[in-house]
């Protein structure tokens, strides 16, 4: 727009001669392709990149009229664009069309309309420059990632976004119709035998062919089966009667108990614990809750031993005790008040080969919670516990004190370490949240510049304008923002255009089969372009090996991190490294 008001400038008090000579020279420079016309469309010139996107030299279409050699389609329902798009334009505006440039090529493109004087005072010399942008590039990466992000990458069943947005028409359709679906959330018990003793690609397999198994469970068009998890599967079935649904769902356990899984000559034996949840109007009141419900039930069946079903009600003593978990809330606090929390921090590393050896200076920040004796609670075992019972906040309290507690002693500033904190979406959506952070920094005194706060793009997603207050206010005080898990959220590239982050993570799903998995590959280079094109700098997780480091090398992801750079480390070991 600047350099489009510098030429406009230019042409205000000269001559039309002056005027062209200052044009051109301005307009060689831009980068995108530049068309200039008069009132009616006639074609006043072209810059290099404008003959290049139409095919064309500017000698042999000059004098002549833009909408006669190319034509414009909307961008959203593809048909001609009949009205004078130059007509009652008096400031720049932009629009998105597709640019029918020859008979057999159409470009995605957007078109910048900005109005020209060739002279001052002189509305009868009133030109437009078309500013035109090619994003057709950008169109199939997002159509790309689109679909990469609502289908399973291995199973190529849709994914648990698929399912979310799936379960949210269905619960229109309960509300509008008063109708009757049955939602099933299937766990497969036992794969992590068959990962170990065999590997992953072994479990890759097993998954691939349980899914083949649900499929054929699958006959109706307006049912689904879906990959929500690692292990666990879902299935809708829309106006189905619960009697006979029951006993479809009692032959899918039955089926995965029978199957014998071959992996280079050992047999394997899985079963699935299976929960069952009727989606009416008197109980479901969300898709997230329809999804946690059952995956609590899914839980039950295989605490009650396994391959088994689990019919999900309400007031069930089970139930009740799994979302009342009394003993992980009062573990939680007493960890807090005890201080039995620890920080660790994982470096996060350049991956570029000649920086190799440069020293750490960018981590991730983790918490760890030790039992009486010492010894380490996993986080999967406490986190799902505190999220179920609201207390996330609480955790994410005590990191952000205890992180900016330590990173007072940095005295470091070449280069100035950075850590990254996770924040959880509980936290995220309560407003006093961010003013107990902006307190925290100011009172502990912490340079904002070293801090680096996580979110997760369905956390960012699920409320976009908190995020955004959220993310504005601490980046505007020198905080940066990473988004993390990219690729296997709610709506991906699209709301990355709107968060201002400032790296991008590929969720590890697809990075710890980079050396096998092709599939996996191609969701990393799209991602890691879409990244760059945004001018985020990008994060591989799950980086376990030299050979994945290679690969991601190769496709020029930024940084790496994971066991094959450096295993955690407690923060109080790190920090003295950079005093």
């Amino acid at each position: 727009m600047s350099l489009l008001n510098s030429i406009k400038n230019i042409g205000s008090g000269g001559n039309s001669e002056e005027f062209t000579l200052c044009m051109q020279k301005a307009l060689s420079v831009v980068r995108d392709a530049v068309v200039l016309v008069d009132s009616k469309g006639t074609i006043q010139f072209l810059n290099q990149n404008a003959e290049n996107l139409l095919k064309c030299k500017q000698r042999s279409v000059l004098s002549k009229n833009f909408w006669e050699l190319y034509s414009l389609l909307d961008s959203k329902t593809q048909r001609p664009v009949k009205n004078n798009i130059l007509a009652g334009v008096t400031s720049p505006v932009a629009e998105d069309y597709l640019l029918v440039v020859s008979q057999h090529q159409e470009l995605s493109t957007n078109i910048l309309i900005s109005p020209i004087s060739f002279l001052a005072n002189r509305p009868d010399k009133l030109s437009y420059a078309l500013v035109i942008q090619d994003t057709s590039e950008k169109k199939i990466l997002e159509s790309k990632l689109n679909y990469l992000g609502s289908y399973d990458d291995s199973t190529r069943l849709p994914n648990r976004k698929s399912i979310e947005i799936t379960l949210k028409h269905a619960l229109a359709d309960v509300r509008k119709h008063s109708a009757t679906h049955i939602f099933c959330y299937i766990s497969i018990d036992r794969v992590k035998n068959v990962t170990d003793s065999a590997g992953h690609a072994a479990g890759d397999a097993l998954i691939g062919q349980i899914a083949e198994i649900l499929r054929g469970y699958v006959k109706s068009s307006r049912d689904v089966v879906a990959r929500v998890s690692n292990d666990d599967f879902a299935i809708l079935y829309r106006e189905k009667e619960p009697g006979p649904a029951l006993d479809l769902i009692k032959s899918v356990r039955k089926s995965i108990e029978e199957y014998t899984f071959v992996w280079q000559g050992n047999k394997f034996q899985v079963s699935a614990s299976i929960g069952f949840l009727l989606v009416h109007k008197e109980t479901c009141t969300s898709a997230s809750q329809i999804l946690s419900d059952a995956d609590i039930a899914s839980r039950i069946a295989r605490e009650k031993g396994g391959n088994r079903v689990f019919i999900f009600h309400p007031n069930n003593e089970d139930v009740l005790a799994r979302k009342g978990d009394i003993t992980w809330v009062r573990r939680i606090r007493d960890a807090i008040k005890n201080n039995m929390f620890r920080l660790y921090s994982q470096p996060i590393h350049p991956l570029a080969f000649d920086k190799e050896t440069v020293p750490f200076f960018h981590y991730e920040t983790l918490i760890r919670l030790f039992d009486e004796n010492g010894n380490q609670v996993p986080p999967d075992e406490f986190l799902p516990s505190a999220e179920q019972q609201g207390m996330m906040m609480e955790i994410d309290k005590w990191v952000v004190s205890e992180a900016l507690r330590n990173l007072k002693k940095i005295t470091q500033k070449k280069p100035l370490p950075v850590f990254s904190i996770n924040l959880s979406g509980q936290s995220i959506n309560e407003p006093q949240f961010l003013d107990f952070v902006l307190r925290e920094i100011q009172s502990i005194g912490v340079n904002p510049h070293m801090i680096c706060f996580e979110v997760t793009e369905s956390v960012a997603v699920n409320n976009v304008d908190l995020a955004m207050k959220f993310i504005k206010s601490l980046k505007e005080l020198g905080c940066s923002f990473s988004l993390d898990d990219f690729g296997t959220g709610v709506s991906s590239y699209g709301y990355l255009r709107e968060l201002p982050v400032d790296y991008l993570k590929i969720d590890g799903i697809f990075v710890k089969d980079l050396e096998s998995d092709p599939v996996s590959q191609e969701m990393v280079r799209s991602i890691n372009q879409v990244g760059h094109v945004m001018g985020l700098e990008v994060i591989a997780e799950y980086v376990e090996n030299d050979e994945i480091i290679r690969i991601l090398n190769e496709i020029g992801v930024d940084y790496g991190q994971g066991y094959g750079i450096s295993r955690p480390m407690p923060i109080e070991d790190v920090v003295r490294t950079h005093c």
